[in-house]
């Protein structure tokens, strides 16, 4: 059996959304999901790990299930 690839949550994300939508997210959904706008860039540039309770905000507020990012 193969090991597909993990997805970086950008794209998990951007392909959860309609076609043609830009994803700008402004101050209520930082605090929506509980990550500050610095850390939640970092994790969409892959510079840091997510920790599971960011992962379940992130898939929560996107509707999105966690297990497409584990």
């Amino acid at each position: 059996m193969q090991n597909r690839p993990l997805l970086p949550i950008a794209q998990i994300i951007s392909g959860s959304l309609p076609p043609n939508i830009d994803f700008k997210p402004k101050r209520n959904f930082y605090r929506d999901i509980g990550i500050n706008k610095h850390r939640f860039a970092k994790i969409m540039k892959g510079v840091i790990d997510p920790t599971r309770s960011e992962l379940q905000s992130i898939s929560m507020y996107f509707h999105i299930s966690i297990e497409l990012f584990l």
